[in-house]
């Protein structure tokens, strides 16, 4: 019998236990996350990764059963520190915001410097996990922070909403745009300030006058009510990003019986599509809930699209130079990303490969 629950981990549910031997192995896990249930990559575990391992074991004939303790919203970590939090084990699995890990984690954020590449989340979903699959790195990196990868997870394309219309990339001179993080890159030319800040801050900043709008994902726009503040929406399409993973702590995975190890497994690739399916279901509505509040939403033309990539600089290029010098294999990265997307009819607008 393993010990598995963390001290001050609340919000216990045990999965429903199914009549087995008295003889029956009870292992206790922890789920958990930085992240509030009421979002997808945090939903998909609640409702269908804890309860699925009983459902999957019982199917199986196995006499082997998980108690879960599920502590979500930060209840044992936060969202920059949720890598340590698995790696310690204060959750044995939990979904980790690679975006918030540019630094360990640098394979895992190659979207951010190859823009207005791929741009689908299903595609996005598809090509993290192959690069899991095709790039022994990727793993690697995760194994430094005593993780064993699950399943990879995105979110749609970024686009623009501000205070005024944008009808062409001149229009963006002299702005302050909010965009976290390596964001911030893909306005270098424009003439647009970028001011970094996490969604949360947004609504306040752009209210108040820090700002003039946002670079941001659909499904951030609605939640944080930023359309409130800045009601036009410019079809950008950008490009999204491949923003987390569902993680293990890895002393946890290799402790479990060979039957639970695989039908985790098999709930990480479930969980990659069936958050993929809830993010991209929720874009659609989102902006015509937007539309219905006084949005008001046109799409960037495609000739102004092309200019602004045209004009960033070798993002791709500075990016694989400087983890090439720390040994990473960034440009096999980047080059498999682009395949990628490539491969499912999303050819990058601008060849970050040469």
């Amino acid at each position: 019998m393993r010990k598995g629950i963390k001290a001050g981990a609340v919000g216990i549910t045990l999965a429903a236990m199914m009549s087995f031997s008295a003889q029956a192995e009870v292992i206790k896990l922890t789920a958990g996350s930085s992240h509030p249930p009421f979002l997808p990559w945090v939903e998909v575990i609640t409702k269908h990764v804890v309860p699925e391992t009983n459902v999957r074991l019982e199917a199986m004939g196995s006499d082997t059963r998980i108690e879960w303790t599920e502590a979500y919203a930060g209840a044992l970590f936060n969202p920059v520190n949720a890598l340590e939090g698995v790696e310690g084990g204060l959750a044995d699995l939990a979904w980790v915001g690679t975006i918030f890990e540019p630094e360990k984690l640098p394979l895992h954020n190659v979207h951010f410097y190859a823009p207005f590449a791929v741009s689908g989340v299903h595609q996005l979903t598809e090509i993290g996990n192959d690069l899991h699959d095709q790039i022994p790195a990727m793993d690697q990196q995760w194994a430094k922070y005593n993780q064993v990868h699950l399943g990879a997870m995105a979110d749609g394309s970024y686009h623009l909403i501000t205070k005024e219309p944008i009808n062409s990339l001149d229009d963006l001179k002299g702005l302050k745009l909010l965009a976290g993080g390596a964001v911030a890159n893909w306005l270098e030319g424009t003439g647009a300030t970028a001011v970094n800040a996490a969604f949360p801050e947004f609504y306040n900043a752009i209210s108040t006058g820090v700002a003039d709008g946002a670079v941001m994902t659909i499904n951030g726009m609605l939640p944080f009510k930023i359309h409130e503040v800045a009601p036009h929406i410019t079809l950008v399409d950008m490009g999204g990003p491949i923003t987390g993973s569902l993680t293990m702590n890895a002393d946890t995975f290799n402790s479990l019986p060979a039957d639970v190890q695989g039908i985790l497994k098999g709930l990480g690739k479930e969980y990659s599509k069936m958050v993929a399916d809830a993010v991209g279901g929720r874009e659609k509505g989102f902006l015509a809930k937007m539309q219905e509040q006084g949005a008001i939403v046109s799409s960037l033309p495609e000739a102004e699209r092309q200019r602004w990539a045209d004009g960033l600089p070798d993002l791709a290029g500075d990016w694989v130079a400087m983890n090439s010098a720390k040994g990473l294999p960034a440009a096999d990265v980047l080059k498999a990303f682009l395949d990628g997307g490539r491969d499912r009819g999303s050819p990058p607008l601008r060849d970050w490969g040469n």
